[in-house]
């Protein structure tokens, strides 16, 4: 759950996100439970929702994804990045942008916009989520392994046609 951890660090704002997560996770891992031999990777699920009218499941591991993917390029820039300059809520709106504003109705736009304004400086992110210290090639262990994960849940959901399945 430390993607989860992530949003509470972020500001109490975003605490919203994080409950969202929370209940995403607890969900999957319910259905897990009830049908472990549907649920037990991402492309079992698939395969079992495909045909189905039920596609909870792959709604929610869909909009995870979807986080996971905001979540990867803002700690990408903002806090492992020696070379971004940008402020901390300049990078999460740009991110945002790029990643989740099309799927979110104007309000939910505008209430983002107002959360990203009160997200931490950079060295005070850095300082919560590395504890002040960023290990050496931080991004060279852990960023190639979130994006080979993302890749890869990307591709089953595009190979099955699923990823505009969840309104926008």
């Amino acid at each position: 759950m430390n993607f989860v951890r992530f949003f509470n660090h972020l500001n109490v704002v975003f605490s919203f996100v994080a409950q969202d997560l929370i209940d995403k996770f607890d969900f999957l891992e319910h259905l897990n439970n009830e049908h472990p031999n549907e649920y037990h990777s991402a492309q079992s699920m698939i395969e079992h929702k495909r045909t189905l009218s039920d596609r909870a499941g792959t709604t929610a591991l869909l909009r995870l994804l979807r986080a996971l993917e905001f979540t990867y390029f803002f700690l990408e820039r903002a806090v492992v990045s020696q070379t971004e300059t940008a402020h901390s809520k300049h990078i999460a709106w740009d991110v945002y942008k790029q990643t989740l504003h099309r799927r979110h109705h104007k309000a939910v736009r505008m209430s983002i916009w107002c959360a990203t304004a009160t997200i931490p400086k950079r060295d005070n992110l850095r300082q919560t989520l590395l504890r002040g210290q960023i290990e050496p090639d931080t991004d060279k262990k852990c960023f190639p392994k979130i994006e080979q994960v993302f890749r890869h849940i990307y591709q089953l959901y595009e190979q099955n046609n699923l990823l505009e399945f969840v309104p926008l």
